[in-house]
């Protein structure tokens, strides 16, 4: 186990081979270039999520970089360990699940932005950010986030996701909080 400090980079952009995390407590921002080479946040991740994968188990130069949004905790299996149980039939068998689960995340990820209005990209967006806890069947979450980065990762305006969320918390879907949005109701969250 390995505490992450707010704001600390966990995994480098270009960095080759780095380590497997998975998350327990806090939240940490992916971050990815654009084609000007600027790096732009597009994601957070919630506990109870696998990050680094690409890298720790291809040896390539990482696709994303990853910070610690807020003081977090994650277990750490290092490179030399993936590598040193490749050859076990179990390895295999849970490295195909974990980048199938990768998969079906960015498949999401990209799902919720595609041919939506700015108002279903954020609600979308709230969705997928609260559902990382895949078999947990309480809805209510906690989603560290700002309202401005939750503009940026839903490729909206703060003026839209103020909207939005004023809508939802009058609804008593979601309860908003300083960089933080408690979702009430995350089924609620794609009905209009």
């Amino acid at each position: 186990m390995i505490t992450f400090a707010k704001g600390q980079r966990i995994i480098r952009l270009d960095e080759r081979g780095s380590d497997l995390y998975f998350l327990f407590e806090g939240a940490v921002q992916v971050l990815v270039p654009r084609a000007n080479l600027e790096v732009v946040p597009t994601h957070v991740l919630c506990p109870l999520q696998w990050f680094g994968e690409y890298g720790a188990l291809t040896g390539c130069e990482n696709v994303a970089e990853y910070r610690a949004r807020v003081p977090s905790t994650a277990l750490v299996v290092t490179q030399s360990r993936l590598l040193g149980a490749k050859s076990d039939p179990c390895f295999q068998k849970a490295v195909v699940e974990l980048l199938a689960g990768a998969l079906r995340g960015y498949l999401e990820l990209s799902g919720g932005l595609a041919g939506l209005k700015g108002e279903q990209r954020v609600r979308s967006k709230l969705h997928t950010l609260s559902g990382s806890r895949r078999g947990v069947t309480d809805s209510r979450s906690n989603v560290i986030i700002s309202q401005d980065e939750l503009a940026a990762v839903s490729c909206v305006s703060r003026t839209v996701v103020s909207k939005v969320l004023a809508q939802l918390e009058a609804a008593g879907i979601i309860s908003c909080g300083y960089r933080c949005i408690v979702i009430i109701d995350r089924d609620k969250l794609l009905t209009e």
